[in-house]
C-alpha cells in the first residue's frame, strides 16, 4: 500500500522528516512531486499568469497522452 513520508534532500541522501517503519537496507521507489506554488512559480514566466488549477488541467492532459 503506498504512503506518503515527507523527506528532505540533504548531500545526496533523502531523509525522512518523520519516523520510518521499515528494515534497515529495505530497497524502495521513490516518486519525486514537487509542490504546486513551485510550480506555478516555475511556469508563471511560460504562460503569464498561472494558478494552481489550469496547471492542473495541464498535468491530466499530459496524462491522458
Amino acid at each position: 500500500m503506498p504512503k506518503v513520508i515527507e523527506v528532505i534532500y540533504e548531500n545526496g541522501v533523502f531523509k525522512p522528516l518523520e519516523k520510518v517503519d521499515l528494515k534497515e537496507k529495505t530497497k524502495l521507489e521513490i516518486t519525486i512531486d514537487k509542490n504546486k506554488r513551485d510550480i506555478v512559480r516555475f511556469y508563471r514566466g511560460i504562460f503569464g499568469k498561472a494558478n494552481i488549477e489550469k496547471l492542473q488541467e495541464f498535468e491530466e492532459e499530459a496524462q491522458i497522452q
